[in-house]
């Protein structure tokens, strides 16, 4: 048995698998976009910095298989397997020469320990949780992703529930049923249809095509033989077909012999679609889905119908309404995808370029080459700048900030779950203020420098915190649970801190500095982590 359920890379799945199993306070919605955003994706690097920022402690190795002991392995661990461009599973436990293990399409398999040993690069990782370690907001967010999870069978049952409503009216019968659900199923295969042509690398699709043959959909639905011309496919005629008819069923149950003609001119399409996909020996399992779905449609009009052949396809007693009922109905779905085609198209252009930006903007040489051609500037102690994180480490990073600046408040954020989680870098904040007495900035500015004079420096690190994370910010009640005296001195301070961010040429806050040089644009502080050792 092959352990690769896909022809991607799997990290983001195996990290969520890992959490589980040490019982990790991340939600999957979290662990996933911190994967999939790092720079080094899909790498062995990416989940392990993850982990760290959750502060989950973790470690890889490289162990000689030769003298592979499983008695001396911690479990669980991730296992990395060299082939294709590179495979991450889960190890559970190793017992009697056997290896159990999960992945994103298998949970605790089995498999040979000759055969683990033969795959696996030697690469592995472990993890430890402890009790500071998740997410922040770890209760919201799971929440929130439970709520999200919910949406798309509670629009299920919304639209399950409709239908059963305008089915089980007293016009409807057991026949207008089974051809509401099976053109119900073949607007469904349709869909997933569309959604594939917008992207290719849906990996439930992907898991779904590949059941064709080993070039799943994409060897059809990237022919010239899967448009009916240039602008249009036969993904989207099938959505209008099945859409269309079924609207119009809901509409007028009385239009079956609209629907039987419509499905009687669909029927040559499918024998099109079958014979080019048998010469070309590549089969798309969605298109012949949708195949199978036009034959049953065909089948429950004929068989399931009490009034006889002559009568379906009778199109002598037509009403009125279905005059205007027809065009409305086709023309909805028409509409309601010309809408939205344009926002997906550009959603799955967007992905690639993304990818492309994040090589670029990620190039760690074409960084400090770009930072360091700027003038540099010292932050000497004589400014007084409020000291956090380490003040060993070589890496420094300086915010010119405000106190009510609300962009100042998300960085000082930023910084304080950076400096949480590690210790490679000290932070330093300048205060950039009018230098005026009455000014309520400077008097907090100074305040604030005032508070890292005192011996416990942990007061100014939690005033800081308090005072950025409040949404209603009051100095006097601020201050009186921070106390601290202070006189002149911080007038000339503050005065100092004016005059370096006139001298560095600061113009808004937050400005960022990396040792000594201001952070250029497209660059974030959130970027920097991932560009300094």
């Amino acid at each position: 048995m092959s352990i690769f359920g896909t022809k991607q890379t799997n990290p983001q799945a195996v990290l969520h698998l890992l959490i589980k199993s040490i019982h990790g306070k991340v939600t999957r919605e979290t662990s996933n976009q911190c994967v999939l955003n790092h720079p080094e994706y899909p790498s062995l690097l990416a989940i392990s910095d993850c982990l760290t920022d959750w502060g989950i402690e973790n470690e890889a190795y490289r162990l000689d298989k030769k003298e592979f002991n499983a008695a001396g392995m911690s479990f669980p661990f991730i296992a990395h397997f060299p082939e294709k461009d590179g495979y991450f599973v889960l190890v559970h436990q190793l017992i009697n020469q056997t290896v159990q293990f999960s992945d994103e399409d298998n949970y605790k398999e089995t498999m040979d320990e000759k055969i683990f040993l033969d795959r696996w690069s030697g690469i592995t990782l472990n993890a430890e949780t402890n009790t500071k370690s998740g997410e922040k907001n770890y209760q919201q967010n799971r929440l929130r992703s439970f709520i999200k999870d919910l949406l798309l069978p509670s629009s299920l049952l919304v639209l399950l529930g409709s239908i059963y409503l305008v089915f089980f009216q007293e016009s409807f019968n057991l026949f207008h049923f089974l051809l509401g659900l099976v053109k119900l199923t073949g607007l469904g295969f349709s869909i997933l249809l569309l959604v594939q042509s917008m992207n290719s690398n849906n990996p439930f699709i992907q898991n779904l095509c590949k059941l064709g043959g080993k070039d799943g959909c994409n060897a059809i639905l990237k022919t010239d033989a899967a448009n009916l011309t240039s602008w249009l496919s036969w993904s989207e005629v099938g959505f209008f077909y099945f859409g269309g008819s079924l609207l119009l069923l809901l509409l007028s149950p009385q239009a079956i012999g609209i629907l039987a003609w419509l499905n009687l001119f669909a029927m040559p399409y499918t024998i099109y679609s079958l014979s080019y996909q048998y010469r070309k020996q590549n089969w798309c399992i969605l298109c012949c889905l949708v195949q199978v779905v036009l034959w049953l449609e065909f089948l429950v009009l004929i068989l399931m119908n009490g009034s006889g052949i002559s009568a379906i396809y009778n199109l002598s007693n037509i009403s009125s309404s279905l005059f205007y009922l027809l065009p409305l109905a086709f023309l909805f779905p028409i509409v309601a995808w010309g809408f939205l085609k344009p926002f997906f198209s550009k959603a799955a252009q967007l992905i690639p370029l993304q990818e492309q930006l994040k090589k670029f903007k990620y190039n760690v040489e074409l960084f400090n080459q770009i930072l360091t051609s700027q003038p540099r500037y010292a932050v000497t102690d004589e400014l007084m700048p409020v000291l956090l994180g380490n003040p060993e480490a070589e890496n420094v990073i300086t915010i010119v900030s405000n106190p009510y600046c609300e962009p100042c408040a998300k960085a000082h954020q930023v910084m304080e779950d950076w400096i949480e989680r590690r210790n490679d870098v000290q932070l330093k904040i300048v205060f950039s203020t009018v230098n005026e007495d009455n000014d309520m900035r400077t008097k907090i500015a100074r305040h604030i420098t005032a508070l890292q004079l005192l011996d416990n420096k942990s007061i100014v690190k939690d005033a800081l915190n308090e005072w950025y994370a409040e949404n209603d910010q009051n100095y006097d009640s601020w201050a009186l649970k921070y106390p601290v005296g202070f006189n002149g001195e911080m007038r000339e301070v503050s005065k100092k801190q004016r005059d370096w961010c006139d001298m560095a040429g600061i113009t808004f806050t937050p400005t960022i500095f990396v040792n000594g040089y201001k952070l250029p644009e497209p660059y974030t502080l959130e970027d920097v982590k991932y560009l300094i050792n």
